[in-house]
């Protein structure tokens, strides 16, 4: 997807501002990925507690959050690198 993104951001820019925000974008996926995934197991318990004592049928579950963010932060990372792998590519 880094490269995808980094080709696709050739089209309007110059390689290196191109990796260079293809790269940025990776990392605040994986940030945002970490953040959420540490939110939902520090405090995972009480807010799934919290849904069921209200009766709100959300569906949400701590296990089922740890996993999706999880699953985002290496995303995240695996995008990031990929970026870093186009940039040294395309000698930038």
């Amino acid at each position: 997807m880094g490269i995808g993104v980094s080709v696709g951001l050739l089209a309007i820019w110059a390689p290196k501002p191109a990796t260079d925000t293809a790269f940025a974008l990776g990392a605040l996926i994986m940030g945002f990925g970490i953040t959420a995934w540490s939110t939902a197991v520090g405090i995972g318990e009480t807010i799934e507690g919290v849904t069921t004592q209200l009766a709100i049928s959300s569906g949400w579950t701590e296990s089922g959050a740890r996993a999706a963010f999880f699953v985002l932060s290496w995303l995240g990372v695996g995008w990031a690198t990929a970026a870093a792998v186009a940039s040294i590519t395309l000698g930038v």
